[in-house]
């Protein structure tokens, strides 16, 4: 019985504390494909974030939904995309084909591309994602190339950072 109470006791006073605490963050996973020459992208952010984000950049009656939603969110996610992803390969700069996206519980995913890559040492990236929004927002970038993986926390203040593969 004692411990019962001192169980409730606990549970009580730990939901006093104000827990609702907001991580910000996305996770994005680069994986090259060596059939297809190409880096295929899959980045992960909550669907809040990026809907609060969307309706105060363009347009405040957007709701993200997985009904299905109109076609003006996928141009304004595909416009934001483009202004906060960019990869450049030894130096050259490549264009992020947007692919498309999906809905997964709380989070959005966004599938992109960039085909025809070749070989490469060094892979910059810049994933401003959210930073604009949120200053606290850590967007993590995992990327895997020839069996190798490398990761890179990119946070505001420093968006971009470059990862070196050794052939």
């Amino acid at each position: 019985m004692k411990t019962r109470f001192l169980f409730l006791l606990l549970l009580f006073s730990l939901s006093s504390f104000n827990t609702d605490h907001k991580f910000y963050v996305s996770v994005t996973e680069i994986e090259y494909n060596e059939k297809a020459h190409s880096l295929q992208i899959i980045s992960r952010v909550f669907i809040d974030d990026l809907e609060k984000l969307l309706q105060i950049r363009y347009d405040e009656s957007i709701h993200l939904t997985k009904n299905g939603d109109s076609e003006k969110v996928s141009d304004y996610i595909k416009k934001y995309l483009g202004q906060k992803m960019e990869v450049e390969l030894d130096g050259k700069p490549y264009k992020l084909n947007y692919i498309g996206k999906e809905y997964e519980n709380d989070i959005l995913l966004f599938y992109l591309e960039i085909p025809d890559v070749p070989e490469f040492k060094k892979i910059g990236i810049k994933n401003a994602v959210l930073i604009d929004m949120f200053s606290e927002q850590k967007n993590l970038v995992h990327v895997e190339y020839k069996g190798k993986t490398r990761s890179l926390i990119l946070i505001n203040g420093k968006d971009e950072d470059l990862l070196i593969f050794s052939k």
